[in-house]
């Protein structure tokens, strides 16, 4: 199997010869595909997977109606970033709008594929998905070996995917975690919305570039940017964003 083929993909799914398709055109890629049925309430998916070996990729259809309701998707993501921050989330819904889908991805999801679709571009998300998770920024600052970031009383461990603020834990999506990381690689160094786009989201990303306003607004909320550096990451007016701060 080449190197690039992740480890495992779990696939979680209603219907029998759908969730068979999906794992015919993953497997047909080189992907190792291992198939679980949708639970009857989302509360019960975090007892199928076997933590900590969690899978390279997590591929969750989500139901309309019943027990899986928008609230309970809501809490299932919720707990499934505090368990597996960096798990790589695809969700696939029943017929999402545009608010919907917003929804999911503010709340953890890293992509998000409305029924119905064509196999061959769900294959595609699914590569999409762990290219970005892979991808490491080529800074000239900061290689991959390098453990720690720090502005302030920030602190992100990159092997560990980890972001501390004065020693606590902050639990990121790894959205914000790549985001908050590309911008710590580049302290002072001014970035639009769409060059952040093309480096933390990538170039496969069909959304709007507003996403990038509502993922800082969540760094800043779960970072607790109060003083002395209140703005951290700063709003440049018609530009996009900067990370201010000293390093330590």
């Amino acid at each position: 199997m080449p190197t690039s083929v992740p480890p495992l993909t779990l696939l979680v799914a209603d219907g029998p010869e759908w969730r068979d398709a999906m794992h015919q055109a993953l497997g047909q890629e080189g992907f190792h595909v291992v198939q679980q049925p949708l639970p009857p309430r989302p509360r019960d998916l975090l007892h199928q997977i076997r933590w900590p070996m969690p899978p390279a990729l997590l591929v969750l259809h989500l139901p309309s109606g019943d027990q899986w309701t928008p609230g309970a998707t809501l809490q299932l993501l919720e707990r499934l970033r505090r368990v597996n921050p960096m798990l790589p989330l695809l969700l696939l819904p029943e017929q999402a709008d545009e608010q919907e889908r917003s929804m999911l991805l503010d709340a953890g999801a890293d992509d998000v594929l409305p029924r119905p679709f064509g196999l061959r571009e769900f294959v595609a998300r699914c590569r999409a998905l762990l290219r970005r998770v892979r991808r490491v920024p080529n800074t000239g600052r900061a290689t991959a070996q390098e453990e720690v970031l720090q502005v302030g009383a920030i602190q992100l461990y990159r092997q560990q995917c980890k972001v501390t603020r004065a020693g606590e834990v902050v639990l990121l999506t790894p959205r914000e975690f790549r985001l908050l990381e590309y911008l710590m690689l580049h302290p002072g160094r001014a970035f639009s919305r769409d060059q952040l786009i093309e480096q933390v989201w990538g170039p496969d990303y069909n959304g709007d570039n507003k996403s990038v306003d509502v993922h800082v607004l969540w760094l800043r909320r779960k970072l607790q940017l109060v003083e002395p550096n209140p703005e951290l990451i700063v709003t440049l007016r018609g530009l996009g964003y900067r990370l201010d701060g000293p390093q330590e």
